[in-house]
Parts: structure tokens; sequence; C-alpha cells
């Protein structure tokens, strides 16, 4: 296939900087990173970050080093975590710690993402109402949040995450850009999108 078929002639590649946890069994668990090795290969060769967490201090430490300027190259948040309504978890979820709501990241984000995007990769996150979602992108400065509304297959899942990827490519990272990959993606996928309930919200105005 043509590299044009997938990214603008010229555009600047966006790379990702994903978190993830450890899913199960961590001598069984499976594990994203394959998947951004092979964007990493492709035609558009999106280049990545992969960190593991763990803990509460491990997320916080790396959501302040995704949003210094030596990396507004990876202008992608991928949050591979378990989650619950408004918030994620991750690590040992029989201790209290091993949870963060939206209000906290929005905490620890607010006014650092500009020009960025934040992907929810983990089970019922977003259902929330579209209006906090809005507050969320008002105060962080993102351009769009996206993600699941209910538990999410592990593969299902990972194969959208990809083609979102992929799409985020093809457009600019304002918020026509990101309306116009959320047109493309439920065009595109629309069954799968709809029996996961992803949503994406991208901030109003351009």
């Amino acid at each position: 296939m043509r590299e044009s078929h997938y990214t603008l002639p010229q555009a600047r590649v966006r790379g990702v900087f994903c978190l993830e946890t450890d899913w199960t069994d961590i001598t069984r668990a499976p594990t994203v990173e394959p998947l951004l090795d092979l964007l990493s290969r492709s035609p558009i060769r999106i280049p990545y970050i992969h960190r593991n967490v763990v803990t509460r201090d491990a997320l916080i430490h790396y959501l302040h080093k995704w949003t210094q300027r030596k990396h507004d190259d990876f202008p992608i948040l991928y949050i591979g975590f378990h989650g619950v309504e408004g918030e994620v978890q991750f690590g040992d979820l029989r201790r209290r710690t091993s949870h963060m709501t939206i209000g906290e990241l929005e905490d620890h984000l607010e006014d650092r993402c500009q020009g960025r995007v934040i992907h929810f990769s983990s089970c019922r996150t977003l259902i929330l109402h579209d209006r906090r979602i809005q507050e969320f992108l008002s105060r962080t400065k993102a351009i769009a949040v996206s993600g699941y509304g209910r538990d999410i297959d592990w593969i299902r899942s990972a194969v959208l995450d990809m083609a979102l990827l992929a799409a985020m490519q093809q457009n600019a990272f304002t918020a026509g850009g990101l309306r116009a990959v959320r047109s493309r993606m439920l065009r595109r996928y629309r069954p799968e999108l709809k029996s996961l309930q992803f949503k994406m919200v991208v901030r109003k105005g351009r």
C-alpha cells in the first residue's frame, strides 16, 4: 500500500507516549508494545515511547514527563489501564492508591496539554457526560480525548487503537483536524466503535 494512503504528504508524524499497566499474571500478561512496534515499522513509521505504570507516583511522574517540551514530538498520550466510570486503575487493584479519577488527572495536567490528545484504552473510563469531558479539555488545554464507554475486549480494542493512531497522522492537530479523524473512524469502523461505545470528544472551537 502507498504511504500516502495513511498520511498527508510532508505531514509531521505524531509520536505516541504510551503508559501501560500490568494486565493480569505478569508472566503471561499481554502488552500493546508489539502493536506500537508494528506501527513504528509500518510505512508511516510512528515513533513511540512505552513505559509500564504500576504505582500512582509512577503515573504522576510520567504524566509530567509527557508534557515536557522535549516530548512535543509525542503529542498522543495512550493510556492502557484498567478502568471504571470516570477513572483509571493500575498496578495492585487491591490498594486504594491504585486508581486516579478524571478530576485528579485534570489537576496534574492543567494547562499542560496544548496541541496534545489523550486516548484512554481502558474499560468504561469515558462513561461521562460530554460537558464533563469538555471541562477536562478546557482545563488541560488538550485538543481531544477518546476512549471507550463499556467493558472492552482486549484484542478488539487493540485493533481499533491501532487504526485510531494511524488515522491521527492524516490531519492537522487542531479541533477541526481531530473532528475529521473522528468522522473517518466512524465511516470505516462504525459497527465496532458502536459496540465498544467508543467516543472522541473534541474541544469546542477551532
